[in-house]
């Protein structure tokens, strides 16, 4: 595979100093875009993300968009993704330094860009309620950071259920989101509710497409406190950067989807899908 790290294309696997900080504490952040025929989906949102992160963190940037750009087309192409979909990551850490949790007083921040092949769901997700808590006064919530073991562990519990995705909850034992998506219901009367960010909700790019375009479509969506209980009497779906929208079912629950929630979610897929043109096309 080939990979970009700190402005030059490798090959070899065994690229990061191992005083990375991003490796020993988890010091570092990331973002996943799905790439079209090596164009990166929208990249810019993304890009914006990962800046007011790095601020936040005191992470220096220090690459152009317009590099970062080229890079992931130049690897499409490297990597033989170029003429389908693809899954590209952009990881930034704050690079070497010494033993401690003490910031270094200067830094080189490393910063890598891979790219891999990627084949839509097409399936409903399936989903438990995860143990693993989400912390939503955490940087961890706010920030798409390194520190990703809760959803590791979240995924795994999934899994190991039968089932392909977990609902994690926060604190207070409400409603935050998925191991690797955010959440969506629609309830009885067709409303469609999604936690709201101080719930524990990562900031998604897809989430925040589909926030801006809804009304639109003659769907609205609000932001809220959603409890537990409330997963039994909505039908549900889940969205991320990579497969857009995607229904889901909790496991053990029904296995149908009704005639009016596949309505709405033909009319929102049509809206984000879009939303994806006009982005590719400069618009």
């Amino acid at each position: 595979m080939t990979y970009w790290l700190n402005g030059e294309f490798r090959d070899d696997p065994q690229a990061i100093n191992i005083a990375d900080r991003g490796f020993l504490l988890g010091d570092g952040l990331f973002e996943t875009l799905l790439l079209d025929r090596a164009a990166p989906v929208f990249l810019e949102r993304h890009l914006k993300r990962l800046r007011a992160s790095s601020a936040a963190l005191k992470i220096e940037l220090q690459f152009s968009d317009d590099e970062i750009r080229d890079a992931l087309r130049v690897l499409a192409v490297k990597n033989s993704v170029h003429q389908r979909q693809a899954s590209a990551r952009i990881t930034l850490t704050r690079g070497a330094g010494a033993r401690g949790l003490e910031m270094p007083s200067i830094t080189q921040p490393t910063l890598i860009i891979t790219v891999a092949p990627y084949d839509p769901h097409r399936k409903p997700a399936s989903l438990i309620v995860s143990r693993h808590a989400r912390a939503e006064r955490s940087l961890a919530a706010s920030h798409k950071t390194l520190n990703y073991l809760d959803n590791v562990m979240a995924r795994d519990e999934a899994i190991s259920a039968g089932a392909n995705e977990a609902v994690m909850l926060n604190g207070t034992g409400r409603i935050a989101c998925a191991s690797a998506a955010n959440i969506f219901l629609v309830t009885a009367d067709k409303s469609i509710r999604t936690p709201s960010l101080e719930e524990g909700a990562l900031a998604g790019v897809a989430r925040s497409v589909l926030l801006e375009c809804s009304g639109n479509t003659g769907v609205s969506i609000v932001e809220t406190q959603i409890e537990r209980h409330e997963l039994k009497h909505a039908q549900l779906f889940l969205s991320n950067s990579l497969f857009g929208l995607r229904p889901a079912l909790m496991k053990g629950g029904s296995h149908t989807l009704d005639p009016a929630f596949c309505e709405i979610m033909k009319r929102l897929q049509s809206c984000y899908s879009d939303a994806v043109e006009r982005d590719l096309n400069g618009g």
